[in-house]
């Protein structure tokens, strides 16, 4: 457990050195700050109840030389019929990124993060790295564009495969490939589609692969509010050896959304 502390602790002061070094260079120009507050939810009921309750926070600057964002999303659910239920699902994620001339088609940056799940029996997993991205098409209204990093990826994680037991820890040190792909269009006045895809493969083994996929649309109601359907579905190709039902974690969700 104090590694496991150690461990945390040593990714949060990356990220909070990332986000002091942006706040550094952006200076005064706090009208470019963007603060983010993001509640969703979804239940289910008949034979087998189901809620799922999400709730996401970040915040984000930049100028024309750096650019930065923290963000971080909390993810609970419940199920359950004849009156007894379990939870099945929790999992937080917290990430970082610095960016260098984000404005610009061309531009490097800097990432970490470190997240735990129960439903992919991940202790937890602390990531950081760096990166180059490329703006392939944009204008007004949309943006597509790609990137590439190295990462390397500190892991805790359960060895056994059978649920709820406790057979010991695995650690590992290792190397990815971080691909990402990312579009985002303003179809209208009001309404927004942002999408991204994550691959992330081991560099030494590309048949261990961590991917992610997230879709939301959303729809404004105001100058700060907006309704949001997003589609969030996470994938670890190791997964199931650890115990873990599905290689799949996959939601979708209906909430609010506020900018400030």
């Amino acid at each position: 457990m104090p590694r496991r502390l150690a461990a945390v602790f040593r990714a949060l002061r990356l990220v909070l050195l990332m986000v002091a070094i942006s706040v550094s260079a952006l200076g005064a120009q706090t009208s470019r700050l963007e603060r983010t507050v993001d509640i969703a939810g979804n239940y289910l009921y008949g034979n087998n109840d189901q809620l799922i309750l999400s709730a996401r926070a970040g915040i984000a600057g930049r100028d024309t030389l750096f650019g930065f964002r923290v963000e971080s999303r909390y993810l609970i659910g419940v199920s359950g019929a004849n009156g007894v239920r379990r939870m099945d699902r929790r999992s937080w994620l917290l990430t970082g990124s610095l960016d260098r001339r984000p404005e610009d088609r061309h531009s490097q940056f800097l990432l970490a993060s470190v997240e735990q799940s129960l439903e992919l029996r991940i202790n937890n997993r602390i990531n950081a790295g760096a990166g180059y991205k490329y703006v392939i098409d944009c204008d007004t209204t949309y943006q597509l564009d790609a990137s590439a990093a190295i990462v390397g990826e500190w892991s805790s994680l359960p060895q056994t495969t059978a649920i709820g037991a406790g057979a010991g820890t695995q650690r590992s040190q290792l190397l990815r490939f971080s691909n990402r792909l990312r579009y985002r269009n303003q179809f209208t006045d009001k309404m927004n589609l942002d999408h991204v895809t994550l691959i992330r493969p081991r560099i030494d083994d590309w048949s261990n692969f961590l991917g992610s996929s997230q879709t939301s649309i959303g729809y404004l109601l105001s100058s700060r509010t907006s309704l949001r359907l997003s589609f969030q579905n996470d994938y670890d190709s190791r997964s199931r050896a650890r115990g873990a039902r599905s290689n799949h974690n996959g939601q979708m969700l209906v909430g609010a959304a506020a900018k400030f």
